[in-house]
């Protein structure tokens, strides 16, 4: 079974927004999943997060519509 990576709280400090590091990061995030041979990345991201649902799209990730999350909190 091949490795697949959780990205996970991407975050830039909002003096940095708009710059490209958004994209740079995942960029990065993508050739560290090349290079160690996983099978891809997963993310998750709310649905009202608009920068996030136009970013994750222009960067080659496909949204799957068909799978649902679902958590449980001890308290």
């Amino acid at each position: 079974m091949k490795r697949y990576w959780l990205l996970n709280d991407l975050y830039v400090n909002e003096n940095y927004r708009g710059k490209g590091f958004s994209k740079e990061l995942i960029e990065i995030s993508k050739e560290l999943a090349k290079s160690t041979d996983a099978s891809g990345i997963l993310l998750e991201t709310g649905k009202s997060n608009d920068i996030g649902n136009r970013l994750y799209p222009s960067c080659g990730f496909e949204i799957y519509d068909s799978v649902n999350f679902y958590e449980w909190t001890n308290g």
